[in-house]
């Protein structure tokens, strides 16, 4: 079979892709059944019509061979989007109380249509890709000055006129949970004292505590919770305006106004008026990422001076003090640029192998050393496995059978099986989560209630400890028996991580407009929260969720989405791999940032995925900068 009869298949196939639909129920007739499953919109037809030609004149202009072997990593790229578009789509809708009812995979004729669903989007995603790794290949790349100072005043002033309805500081619940336990606040109506944990990074609490205790000796508890968004605000905008700086050096200068615009917009800015944990993490992990970056792109030159590496290790501790599952990232992704410099450059690189010894030593010392003298306790174990928590109930639920008696005996100690019907839901672990004999969150008084009379635990005893790890085990067990349920309960529970179409938080993404509900949760209130109050008028709050109408807009919803970072970072890896370029190795860290929500609790919840999105800016300039030989011409402004 030729080119040209191989390019008339797939456009067909692509064509049938587009019109194909995901029903929820089954259809009793085998017309109905195909009827169902190509039941689209005028809109969904019209716009199949439009992929189709925008495909046909890309092929005739380019005149390249798609089949070339070349292209592989693009052909891969696009295999993998299509499964999780299509498999997303399928179980999208899906009930918790029927897990594995999933009409597009039931049956021989809905699982084929499924499959050509499947092998259409896959010739639309790469033929995309190859467009636009060809539109990267012929941006031109130039040096651009950036003047520090002028862009670290114009983002603080940008960053204030937007926020400052919301002065002295909008905290979280997150962050008030922070406070309560740095000051071991008592709640008299439940006879409870707060206590030290690492839920919540006991380092950012330290920090947050701190300053909060010096603006509130100067001017009371509002000058505390304001020094607290100053800082944070100086911070992010030190970092940001580097980052800006990078990418004018090493694009040009409409990348760097670009860069400096997402920074200056809302999705950036009304965090840094939140006052919890994240603002500082997200700083701090694009401060990792960017000296990373610099480091691979150093070595296509020279070697990196010494104070990067030291760059490199501090903002990696600092990464990991203000959220647990950073230390991860940055200890996969130093031991990967360890293996990746020894193997170039045939030599022990000393700085590398210092910046990750001073990390490790922090990093156990404070674990493992600091932590205990501190009795501090550390967070539950629940908030690491929910996804396999999901995974056993859906079995449960749907093959109870699969299970010996002393299994679900295990079972029952780690989540109680009468109670998993009622708290199993597949976007949402949360409340599954609870059902965990051991509780660090305490997210109402009901569950602190729990813990004082001793049906929850503070800490794990060596028994849970025993049970968890039996479980985990049934887990693994389960999933040879039950590999679709599983299959189905990961894409159903990260739909929207994994699917930029499926948005389930489109209105505000995840930015704290007020905390109303503050007022009647008061087993979270410090001894202060009747002192705090704006700073401004009602009337200067009347229109401060404006910015939802930016993130409605066609384009920023997209990039915005969360699942859009995840799609970036693959097809940059496939870009790197195509052009055999190691700076693929950026991957690693951005690539941990976006693969780590998919572990998370609650699908599609913006916060999660905000590491990965804030670093798309250094993830591009990356790959523009894989091609070789690009002309860079000297500016200043």
């Amino acid at each position: 079979m030729n080119k040209k009869s191989i390019d008339y298949i797939l456009y067909f196939l692509s064509y049938i892709a587009i019109a194909i639909s995901y029903p929820t129920a089954i259809e009793p007739t085998l017309a109905g059944r195909i009827y169902a499953r190509f039941s689209i919109s005028a809109y969904e037809s019209l716009f199949g019509v439009c992929i189709i030609i925008l495909i046909i004149i890309f092929h005739r202009r380019s005149n390249l061979n798609l089949y070339n072997k070349n292209y592989w990593p693009y052909w891969t790229f696009g295999l993998v989007v299509s499964i999780f578009y299509v498999l997303t789509l399928s179980v999208s809708r899906v009930s918790s109380e029927h897990i594995t009812y999933v009409p597009s995979l039931i049956g021989k004729v809905n699982l084929l249509i499924t499959f050509l669903a499947v092998c259409g989007y896959t010739f639309i995603f790469t033929n995309f890709s190859i467009l636009l790794g060809q539109v990267i290949d012929k941006l031109k790349v130039r040096k651009f000055q950036v003047r520090f100072w002028y862009v670290f005043v114009v983002l603080m002033l940008i960053w204030g006129i937007q926020i400052f309805p919301l002065f002295p500081g909008m905290v979280s619940w997150d962050g008030y949970r922070q406070f309560l336990e740095f000051f071991h606040t008592h709640i008299n109506d439940l006879n409870f004292t707060y206590y030290p944990t690492n839920h919540h990074p006991w380092a950012s609490t330290l920090i947050f505590g701190s300053i909060f205790s010096i603006g509130q000796k100067i001017g009371g508890p509002n000058v505390g919770l304001f020094l607290i968004v100053l800082i944070q605000m100086i911070v992010s905008s030190i970092i940001y305006t580097k980052v800006v700086q990078f990418i004018g050096q090493n694009w040009g200068k409409k990348a760097a106004f670009v860069t400096f615009l997402f920074y200056a917009s809302p999705f950036v800015a009304f965090w840094q008026v939140t006052i919890e944990k994240t603002p500082l993490f997200l700083a701090f992990t694009i401060w990792f990422v960017m000296n990373y970056s610099k480091i691979l792109m150093d070595n296509l030159k020279s070697d990196s001076p010494f104070s990067l590496y030291v760059q490199l290790t501090v903002s990696g501790i600092f990464m990991s003090l203000f959220r647990n599952d950073g230390s991860y990232v940055v200890i996969l992704s130093l031991l990967t640029l360890l293996i990746i410099e020894i193997s170039r450059k045939k030599i022990i690189p000393r700085q590398l192998i210092t910046c990750l010894l001073v990390f490790l030593a922090v990093y156990l010392g404070w674990n493992k050393v600091a932590l205990p003298a501190m009795n501090v306790v550390s967070g539950s174990t629940s908030e690491v496995i929910s996804l396999p928590m999901r995974q056993v109930s859906a079995v449960v639920l749907t093959n109870p059978e699969s299970f010996s008696k002393q299994e679900l005996a295990t079972i029952n100690k780690i989540t109680p099986i009468k109670e998993i019907p009622m708290h199993f839901d597949i976007n949402n672990a949360d409340n599954l989560k609870s059902l965990y004999p051991v509780d660090s969150f305490l997210r109402s008084a009901y569950e602190i209630e729990q813990l004082k009379a001793g049906k929850i635990k503070k800490i794990a005893t060596p028994a849970i400890k025993k049970e968890t790890k039996q479980y985990l085990l049934i887990w693994v067990k389960q999933f040879f028996k039950h590999p679709k349920t599983y299959v189905i309960t990961f894409f159903a529970a990260n739909s929207s991580f994994l699917n930029p179409i499926i948005d389930k938080y489109p209105d505000s993404r995840g930015i704290m407009y007020g905390n109303e509900y503050m007022k009647t949760n008061t087993f979270l209130q410090p001894s202060w929260y009747n002192q705090v109050h704006y700073w401004f008028s009602d009337t200067t709050r009347k229109y401060i969720k404006w910015p939802n109408t930016i993130f409605a807009l066609p384009l920023f919803r997209t990039v915005f989405q969360p699942a859009f970072s995840l799609w970036a970072v693959l097809f940059a890896f496939a870009y790197c791999l195509y052009k055999k370029s190691y700076l693929a190795l950026v991957f690693i860290p951005i690539g941990l940032l976006a693969a780590v929500p998919l572990l998370s609790p609650v699908n599609g919840m913006e916060r999660y995925m905000l590491p990965a999105i804030y670093t798309l800016p250094l993830l591009l300039v990356v790959i523009v900068n894989v091609r070789k030989g690009s002309k860079k011409n000297e500016r200043q402004i």
